[in-house]
This record gives C-alpha cells, sequence and structure tokens, in this order.
C-alpha cells in the first residue's frame, strides 16, 4: 500500500465506515451485546462491531457478521441479515478473496434491494464497485459506483454528502487508473466541493486534492499543480498526518526538478525528509534521501557546482545503503543510474562504467524476479497481456459509454429543437391568420364605403347630364319656345354646368388614379415660387386679391401632387368667397419646427368642424359638391407624407397647413 502510494492517492473510498475507532469504543459495545438480548437491536450491534474490525482485524469482523447473521435468520429480521452479508463481504474483499466477497455481496445487494433499505443498498453498490475495480474489471465498476451516487442523492443531502463525495472520488480514480484524466479531474473537483462543507473530513479533501495534483503533474502543467499541492499541504499540516504530508512534499519537491528549480526542489524534498523520518518510515525516508542526491545532480551539472555535486554524491551513497539493506532492487537500480551519471560527468569513466553495469544488473535481476513473480501468480506471460487487453477494453468501454450518453443528449436537443420549431410555426400561422382576417375586415369595410361612394357619385354626375341632355333635345326638338334673352341664360347655365362637372371629372380620375398599388409619386426639389406662379396664373383674373410668400424655399416632393393640392384648396377658398366682400387668399411658406409649411388664409365665413370631416375619416363618404375636393386632398397628401391641418372660425375665415416632414429648404 505505501509502496503504491508513492505514485497516487488512488485507494477507494469504503463510505460510512470509521476506521480510527478507538479501542475504548469497541470494548464498550461489546460489553452492551454481551448484556443485550437477543433482539433486532443486537444484530445492529454485532453489525456495528463487524464495521469498526474492517482493515483492523478481519477475522474478528467476521465472527461478530456470523453471529449477527445467525440472530438475523432466527428473528427473520431481513435488513440485518442484508448488512451482516454487506459486512461479511467488505471483510473478504479486504482479505483479497473476491469470489467469495462477490457471493456475500450478491446476498446483500438481493435483500437489502427487496427491503428497499437506501443507505445500506448504496453501501453495498460503492463496495461491489470497489471488488470489481480491484479485479481490474472498471467498466463494472464505474456502473456500480453510479448506482451508488444516485441512491445516496436520494438520502438527506447534509447526511449524505460525505458518502456522494466518497462517490464522486471512487469514480475519479477509476478514470484516473484508466488515465482518462479530464473526466477524473471533474469528479475528484466534486467531491472536493462537497468535502469543503464538511468540518470533520479534512483529511480526504487533502488527499483528494493531492490526487488532483499529481494528474496535473503528469499532463504537464507543473505550476497548477505546484498550487494544488500547496494547497493539500496545508490542510494535512493541519490535520498532523505527517505521513500523508510527507509524500505531497515530496511530489512538490519532483514538480520542481521538472521545473529545473532545483533549490525550490532540495528545500520541498529536505522538508519531506524531517517528516519522513517522524514516521520511522524507512522505505519512505529512502525515497526520499535518493530524490534529494537526484536535485544536487541535476543541480551541480546544470550549474557545475562542485558543492552540489559532493552532495549529490553522499545523498546517492547514503540512499544506495538503506536501499540495500531494504533489499530494494527498484531504488538500487535508480542509485546506481544517478552514480554513473555523476562520476561521467567527472571525466570518472571507470567507475561510471562500473556503476552503470551493476544498474544493469538489477534491470536484468528485477526482471528475471518481476518474471519469476508473473509465474507464480499468473498461469504465463500470455495472461498478463490478456489483462492489458481487457485494461485497454475497460477504457474503450467507459469511453463508448461516455459517447453514447452524448448521442442520448444530442438526440434529446434535437427533438426539444423541432418541437421548438413547430410551436413558433404555429404561433407565426395564428399570427398570420389573425393579421389576414384583419385585413379582410379592412377589405370589407373598404369596399362598403367605396360601394356607398359611388353611388353618391353616380347620383352627382347624373344630374348635370341629364340638364345637359334635355336642354338639348328642348333646343332641338321645340327651338320656337326659347327667346334671346332665355336662350343665352340657358346656354351659360348648360356651360357653367358641363366645365364643373368637367373640374370634377378631373379630380375624380386623378383621386382614382391615386388608389392604384402600382402608381407612386415621383419626388424632386421643387421651388415653391414656380408652384404659387401657376396657381396665380390659373385664379389671378378674377375678383379675388391672390397674395403669395414663398421666401425662396424648395421642397422634395412630387411636384404634380402638391400642385393638384394647392389647386383644390385654392379652388374650394375661392368658392367659398362668392359671398364675401373684398376677398382675400394668401400663400405663405415658412420654416417652423425644422418642418417646412405651406398656409393658405381667406377671410371668408369660415366652417364647422363636421365640413371639413372628409379631409381626416377615409370612411366619411359625401357627394362632389361639397366633399371629393377633400378626399381628393386627404390621398394626395398622405401619398406624399404631406400633414393637413385646418383652422376655422366663423365670420373669420379658414386657414389650411400643409407640413412636409421631409422637406429640405
Amino acid at each position: 500500500m505505501k509502496r503504491f502510494l508513492t505514485l497516487v492517492f488512488v485507494t477507494f473510498y469504503v463510505v460510512g465506515w470509521s476506521q480510527n475507532q478507538s479501542q475504548r469504543e469497541i470494548d464498550s459495545l461489546v460489553k452492551i451485546v454481551s448484556a443485550k438480548k437477543s433482539d433486532t437491536a443486537k444484530c445492529t450491534l454485532l453489525n456495528r462491531l463487524s464495521r469498526l474490525y474492517i482493515y483492523k482485524n478481519p477475522e474478528v469482523g467476521i465472527s461478530y457478521a456470523n453471529s449477527a447473521l445467525a440472530l438475523s435468520n432466527r428473528l427473520k429480521f431481513e435488513d440485518g441479515k442484508g448488512v451482516a452479508y454487506l459486512n461479511l463481504g467488505m471483510h473478504e474483499v479486504s482479505k483479497g478473496n473476491y469470489d467469495l466477497a462477490q457471493s456475500h455481496l450478491t446476498s446483500a445487494e438481493k435483500i437489502l434491494s427487496k427491503t428497499q433499505n437506501v443507505a445500506f443498498l448504496a453501501r453495498t453498490n460503492n463496495e461491489l464497485g470497489i471488488l470489481k475495480a480491484n479485479q481490474g474489471n472498471f467498466p463494472v465498476a464505474l456502473d456500480y459506483f453510479f448506482k451508488a451516487l444516485r441512491l445516496y442523492e436520494k438520502l438527506d443531502p447534509e447526511k449524505s454528502a460525505f458518502s456522494r463525495a466518497s462517490s464522486y472520488e471512487n469514480i475519479g480514480t477509476v478514470y484516473n487508473l484508466t488515465e482518462s484524466f479530464p473526466k477524473a479531474i471533474t469528479h475528484y473537483k466534486k467531491a472536493v466541493k462537497l468535502l469543503e462543507t464538511l468540518q470533520d473530513h479534512k483529511l480526504e479533501l487533502g488527499l483528494n486534492l493531492a490526487n488532483l495534483g499529481t494528474i496535473y503533474q503528469r499532463q504537464g502543467d507543473f505550476k497548477l499543480a505546484l498550487k494544488t499541492y500547496s494547497d493539500a499541504s496545508k490542510i494535512l499540516d493541519r490535520e498532523h498526518d505527517v505521513f500523508a504530508n510527507a509524500f505531497v512534499k515530496s511530489w512538490t519537491g519532483s514538480a520542481f526538478l521538472e521545473m529545473r528549480e532545483f533549490d525550490k526542489s532540495l528545500a520541498e524534498s529536505k522538508s519531506a525528509l524531517v517528516d519522513a523520518k517522524l514516521t520511522k518510515d524507512k522505505q519512505l525516508t529512502t525515497t526520499t534521501i535518493q530524490n534529494i542526491g537526484r536535485a544536487y545532480l541535476e543541480k551541480g551539472i546544470f550549474r557545475n557546482d562542485p558543492n552540489a555535486l559532493d552532495s549529490a554524491k553522499a545523498n546517492l551513497k547514503l540512499s544506495l545503503k538503506m536501499h540495500k539493506e531494504l533489499g530494494n532492487h527498484e531504488g538500487l537500480i535508480k542509485d546506481y543510474l544517478y552514480l554513473s551519471r555523476y562520476f561521467k560527468f567527472g571525466n570518472d569513466f571507470k567507475n561510471a562504467l562500473d556503476a552503470h553495469e551493476k544498474s544493469a544488473a538489477y534491470v536484468d535481476s528485477v526482471f528475471n524476479f518481476k518474471n519469476k513473480q508473473s509465474l507464480q501468480n499468473l498461469e504465463d506471460q500470455r495472461t498478463i497481456e490478456l489483462r492489458n487487453k481487457e485494461i485497454q477494453i475497460s477504457k474503450l468501454a467507459i469511453d463508448n459509454k461516455e459517447k453514447q450518453k452524448w448521442y442520448l443528449i444530442a438526440a434529446i436537443s434535437l427533438l426539444a429543437v423541432i418541437g421548438l420549431l413547430l410551436y413558433n410555426q404555429s404561433r407565426n400561422r395564428r399570427k398570420t391568420n389573425q393579421k389576414l382576417q384583419t385585413l379582410n375586415e379592412n377589405l370589407q369595410e373598404a369596399n362598403r364605403v367605396k360601394t356607398k361612394f359611388f353611388s353618391i357619385l353616380n347620383h352627382d354626375l347624373r344630374a348635370p347630364v341629364a340638364r345637359l341632355i334635355s336642354f338639348m333635345r328642348l333646343q332641338k326638338e321645340s327651338p320656337e319656345l326659347f327667346d334671346d334673352q332665355s336662350r343665352t341664360r340657358l346656354e351659360n347655365q348648360t356651360m357653367t354646368s358641363a366645365e364643373n362637372l368637367l373640374e370634377s371629372m378631373e379630380d375624380m380620375l386623378l383621386w382614382a388614379k391615386g388608389q392604384m398599388e402600382n402608381f407612386h409619386p415621383k419626388s424632386r426639389k421643387t421651388a415653391v415660387s414656380q408652384l404659387f406662379s401657376e396657381v396665380a396664373q390659373q385664379f389671378g383674373d378674377g375678383k379675388t386679391k391672390l397674395a403669395f410668400e414663398h421666401n425662396s424655399l424648395s421642397v422634395e416632393t412630387d411636384p404634380d401632387y402638391l400642385k393638384t393640392i394647392i389647386r383644390n384648396l385654392t379652388a374650394n377658398a375661392i368658392k367659398a368667397l362668392e359671398t364675401t366682400e373684398n376677398p382675400k387668399i394668401q400663400w405663405v411658406a415658412f420654416v417652423e419646427n425644422g418642418q417646412t409649411k405651406l398656409s393658405i388664409s381667406d377671410n371668408g365665413p369660415g366652417a364647422s368642424h363636421e365640413q371639413f370631416k372628409a379631409l381626416y375619416d377615409e370612411k366619411e363618404v359625401i357627394g362632389i359638391k361639397s366633399g371629393l375636393g377633400l378626399h381628393l386632398i386627404r390621398d394626395l397628401a398622405s401619398a406624399i407624407n404631406c400633414t393637413i391641418s385646418v383652422s376655422s372660425e366663423l365670420e373669420k375665415g379658414t386657414t389650411f397647413k400643409l407640413s412636409f416632414a421631409n422637406l429640405q429648404v
């Protein structure tokens, strides 16, 4: 165990069992059991005593477990029987009797599954995982550890925190042994996170950190390894675990040596040597002395430092002597190899060759010894190869399980995305249908309004045409009925009616053209003075006085649209002033709040708000004589992004304002 610990703390945790119970507690329980009557409580105490002897005295523990099993059978106490089988299995694992351990643990699993004892069933799965890991069957071991973890997660979170941390550590250890370092790091970190919340398990926290450090060092991340070793060492110091801390300091020294920081390496190794001597562990002490000798050797060669080289020789000689006393051939191989390098650097080729030959001899000795041991423990070399292949297959099986998990996650994610897309499609379809329904309702309303409008339009256009036809028919059939004065009067009325009809038709055609979907205004820079000049030429010969102030402004708009608006507003104003004395109309162009505006004001009789309703409400339908001009002005203004406002006071006059949002001065 100690020899294995020099590599990494990859030991499996037997959760829930205390290995440091005092003999006083054991003695106390023995007295209670001897005085206890044979009931289920006594079974529980016998099982507890059995657990206390795990890794201390398996034979005594097995005896108590068998007593608990016999009593449980008499009392038909299934939980007691299941725990007794669990204890027997754990003791057999500690003794290396794996087949017998498998039998006991399988019995425990069946019984505890039937009684639904979650806590002890979790411990049984954990012990089965340890058994399979010791046998090198890592995929099965991993399955058992994950089963144990899932069962622990069903228990009270606070009470099961240490058990879950131990499960994470066991899972991390499997990944560590199969060299799946990223996964090992992930699960060690989960164990560390839980252990940091527990006050009574700081030693386990330090050991987990040490495990992480060895992985970082094997990955070549020496800085992170050193930081992790430092954190582990501080915890182990507080826990007064000198033995474990000696290893951590030794690993820290080797990490510094890999970084060629010789002085720091020596400092850590010397500190480790002090702790190793306190533990009186000769193997650890000898290994640490050898590490110090190697660090002095590397320092002396790198810096050509005679003092360092002398210290290297002294420590390596001492290490050589102690390894001979221990009979550690592997340690002797390194001692002679380092000494050979030392002599070679000093040009002492004879001693260098002699040390190198002795190192090679011990290599052969270790090789033969290992072969002999292999032949004793295994049937032949093929068994060794099959075992190595089994480990590789186990690693592949673990990787395949991980891939299957990710494939499953990807499939679930894909289904979720498809579901989300279908949901969005359905929601968009509902929105589109709602918009379509609204548009259909607007279309129906527009059709209703236009139907009513054209019915009025038909009536208003029919009347002047009918008068014209009646006058012409009467003149043709009965001309003698007219004297000169009557004929002249009727001809003037007919001419006026025809001219008004023509103007109305022109306005109606222009309005209809504006209703076409593919008809769009064409904007260009237009001088206001030019627009006012054309209006003055058209309306300037009447009795109404027209005034224009263009102020040298220009607008970016469709001139035909704007000219039609100005013409209709001017014509409407002139009609409104027919009964007004000294009629006046004034057009003014000006800039207000960053907008160019055109206004027309008259001194006519004014009008009510209802008379201008067609200017704002598209649903308002009135006849040609009173409203087509306002319909036309409204739609043309909307087409060129022009806003129209009107203010009117009775007996004072009316003012229209045209505001252009995108005009240029």
